[in-house]
C-alpha cells in the first residue's frame, strides 16, 4: 500500500508494511488534500507498525520531545512512539510506528530539511490567504498564532503552526501544510499564494502595525525555523534565506487585540519591499 504526498511541490512516497489497515486509512484521510501521482526521483519512506515499548518514556511534566540530528546526508528522528531515518544520498528512509504512533512529527522534520535543500523554509507561523494574497504571522509559542487563525476563518487558513515559504524566480510564495498546532479542527487546505508580508505578532489592546528593523526581523524569523538550526551550515543557510526575505518582503510587527479587527489594518496592505 503506497501513497504519494506533495507539500510545496515537494513529493514524498510513503509505503506501508505490517500496518493495521485502520492506521493506513487514518493516514490517507489525514493527508487526502495533499495526495498526488507517482513521480520520478521521489524520496521513498517505508512505514512499519510494531508493538513495543515507547522509544522515549513519556513524561507529562515536559513539552513534547522530538530528538533529531543530521549528519552527512542522513537524518535521524525519534519521539515517543516513532523512530525513523532518511538517507538523502540513497533517497529513501524508514519509519517505525508503535500502534499509537503518527507520522506527522517525522514528516515535519523531513520537510524542514527538504525545504532547506530547495532554499525554502518550514516556519513556525500561522499562514492565511486573503484575496489571493499570502500573509505569514510568526512568533514564539503563546504569541497568538492560533488565536489569530481562529479569528481568520472567513479567509483561507493554511495552518496555525507551520507554513512553507519558497522562492520562485523573484517571487516568494506561501504554501499550506497538513500540519496543525492547537487548532486541529481547521481544514487541511492544500493552497498557495504569493506572499505579500510577514508579521511578528504582539498581543495588544488595539490593532496597529509597527516597523521592524531588518536585523531584528531576520533574527526573530530564524528563531521560528525548527529542526535544522542545530547544524552550523544549515543554520547559516537559514540566516541567508531569512536575510533575502527581509530585503525583498515587508516585515512588520502586528499588534492585535482578541478580535478580527486586525484585518482592517491589513486590508489595504501593499507589498512594498522593506528598507535596507
Amino acid at each position: 500500500m503506497d501513497m504519494i504526498i506533495q507539500i510545496a511541490d515537494i513529493p514524498v512516497s510513503l509505503s506501508f508494511a505490517d500496518c493495521d489497515p485502520a492506521i493506513h486509512a487514518r493516514i490517507i484521510e489525514h493527508y487526502q488534500a495533499f495526495l498526488t501521482q507517482p513521480q520520478d526521483g521521489t524520496l521513498s519512506i517505508q512505514i512499519r507498525c510494531e508493538s513495543g515499548a515507547p522509544f522515549i518514556p513519556p513524561d507529562i511534566s515536559t513539552t513534547w520531545q522530538i530528538r533529531t540530528s543530521a549528519h552527512h546526508g542522513r537524518i535521524e528522528f525519534e519521539s515517543y512512539y516513532e523512530r525513523g531515518w532518511v538517507d538523502r544520498l540513497e533517497n529513501r528512509g524508514g519509519l517505525l510506528l508503535r500502534p499509537q504512533g503518527d507520522p506527522e512529527n517525522f514528516l515535519r522534520v523531513v520537510y524542514a530539511w527538504l525545504c532547506l535543500e530547495q532554499s525554502a523554509l518550514l516556519i513556525h507561523a500561522a499562514g492565511v490567504i486573503q484575496n489571493e494574497r499570502g500573509f505569514v504571522f510568526f512568533g514564539h509559542s503563546g504569541s497568538g498564532k492560533t488565536t489569530l487563525s481562529r479569528l481568520s476563518l472567513n479567509h483561507t487558513v493554511l495552518s496555525d503552526d507551520l507554513v512553507i515559504i519558497k522562492k520562485q524566480n523573484k517571487t516568494f510564495r506561501l504554501y499550506g501544510v497538513p500540519f496543525r498546532g492547537d487548532f486541529p479542527e481547521a481544514p487541511r487546505t492544500n493552497a498557495a499564494a504569493e506572499l505579500v508580508g510577514l508579521f511578528a505578532l504582539s498581543k495588544s489592546d488595539r490593532h496597529y502595525l509597527a516597523p521592524l528593523a531588518q536585523g531584528d526581523a531576520v533574527a526573530r524569523l530564524a528563531a521560528c525555523v525548527p529542526f535544522v538550526m542545530t547544524q552550523p551550515l544549515a543554520a547559516q543557510r537559514v540566516i541567508e534565506i531569512c536575510s533575502d526575505l527581509a530585503r525583498h518582503m515587508p516585515m512588520q510587527t502586528l499588534h492585535f487585540a482578541r478580535d478580527n479587527g486586525f484585518w482592517k489594518v491589513l486590508d489595504g496592505f501593499e507589498k512594498i519591499p522593506s528598507a535596507a
